[in-house]
């Protein structure tokens, strides 16, 4: 593997026990100079006892506090100064902190990339961000949300999608520099209000489309760069499985699986809310391994479904 990276999980307490027994797979797989584990002080003793377990050292893995990046009571705050009649959850405004502080990750920073990366989402193969001629990867999948790119026109003038993919793709490659310009954008638009990137971001946004989960920093930041510095990255098709925690169960899928998973994908995700499902039999079977590979039997199984998220195989 080549260039190494800071490589940000944004994760909570409960997320992170859920599946942190398979977080050996991000040091194996994934090109990472340290792993941090961004969340609330109450991750910290997680993120130790994790380590401890899995014999890892402080200096491939540790806990960043996200406060330390941006307060989560000023977005919270934020947030009820624009809806100041309404109960505002705390998942909602967890939805938009989390991709603040991946994106403020690039104010606290000397190193030229960063990686970002789902903290449900776990590589199972050796995967590059950056091909053997230096270019970094942008990885692209097939999903549009119209509510990002009104956003993206309101806080941004002359930027609309820009390529027939997604950016969103449970993980980038952020160039720092580039990052850091596109927050400066931000801070310079007379348009917008605000002391703070996010506080511009939200109030740019505004009631009531901030209901709709209008922003996308992966969305935001590719289109950016793809606008701005075209020749600095290359689109590369991402093969994942997102879906998979409809086919295998997080706590008893095997090293085996994980192998023979990753001949036709690169990550495979187990988002919050998904069982095991009608099909998983398919998967989990050995003969069948044998003979299919993962890639032709989620085809077949993608061929009886008629409705929910499809993978673009």
């Amino acid at each position: 593997m080549s260039k190494q990276y800071n490589t940000l999980i944004l994760i909570t307490p409960k997320d992170f026990t859920r599946l942190c027994h398979l977080y050996p797979y991000m040091l194996k797989y994934l090109p990472v100079k340290r792993l941090w584990f961004v969340g609330s002080k109450e991750l910290e003793p997680l993120v130790d006892a994790w380590r401890e377990k899995f014999g890892i050292s402080k200096e491939a893995a540790g806990w960043l506090d996200e406060d330390s990046l941006v307060p989560f009571d000023a977005v919270r705050d934020i947030i009820r100064d624009i809806f100041p009649r309404a109960e505002v959850a705390r998942g909602f405004v967890g939805w938009y902190y989390q991709q603040f502080l991946k994106m403020s990750y690039a104010l606290h920073t000397k190193d030229e990339y960063y990686l970002v990366w789902d903290g449900d989402t776990i590589p199972v193969r050796p995967i590059a961000m950056q091909a053997p001629d230096g270019v970094a990867y942008f990885d692209t999948k097939t999903e549009y949300y119209e509510p990002y790119f009104i956003s993206m026109r309101a806080l941004f003038s002359g930027m609309d999608k820009c390529i027939q993919t997604s950016f969103i793709s449970e993980h980038m490659l952020i160039k720092s520099e580039y990052m850091r310009e596109m927050l400066q954008v931000l801070t310079e638009n007379p348009a917008l209000l605000g002391t703070s990137f996010y506080e511009r971001i939200l109030r740019g946004i505004g009631n009531p489309r901030l209901n709709e989960a209008s922003f996308s920093e992966f969305e935001t930041f590719g289109t950016f760069v793809v606008k701005k510095y075209p020749e600095s990255y290359r689109l590369r098709k991402w093969m994942s499985f997102r879906n998979a925690g409809q086919y295998f169960d997080p706590n008893t899928i095997t090293e085996s699986d994980i192998m023979w998973l990753g001949k036709d994908f690169s990550a495979i995700s187990f988002e919050k809310g998904h069982t095991v499902e009608p099909g998983a039999e398919f998967f989990q079977n050995k003969e069948y391994q044998a003979k299919l590979s993962a890639a032709q039997i989620l085809a077949i199984v993608q061929e009886e479904m008629t409705e929910g998220y499809r993978e673009d195989l």
